[in-house]
């Protein structure tokens, strides 16, 4: 059931307005803490390995081969930039054949 049938017309294009305002300032609040340093700007492997959606095993299988993102430090000390990871993961590639299969997708690295 549609929510202009739920609740009539004119209170749900108020209640857009208000989710719509409500967005906002959940976007604003997630930009302030970015800025504001209360997520920090380098994560772990793991942290790196969950955000591309990877394990970390291939995260390190990908480092040796001198794919993915961008790196710093050695053996467990290894960190990743958040900033520069989410820029390596927008300038990947994109497919858009339907039937390639996410499995086959080549991991490029940034001199590619």
């Amino acid at each position: 059931m549609s929510l202009e049938k739920e609740v009539g017309l004119q209170q749900a294009v108020q209640s857009n307005a208000e989710l719509e305002r409500l967005v906002d300032r959940v976007v604003a609040s997630a930009i302030a803490r970015i800025e504001g340093g209360a997520l920090k700007p380098f994560i772990t492997s793991k942290e790196c390995a969950e955000l591309i959606g990877v394990t970390p095993e291939c995260l390190c299988s990908m480092r040796g081969r001198g794919e993915g993102p961008p790196w710093s430090g050695a053996g467990k000390w290894t960190r990743y930039e958040r900033r520069a990871v989410l820029t390596w993961l927008s300038s990947l590639p994109r497919e858009t054949n339907p039937s390639t299969k996410g499995d086959d997708m080549k991991w490029r690295t940034q001199n590619d």
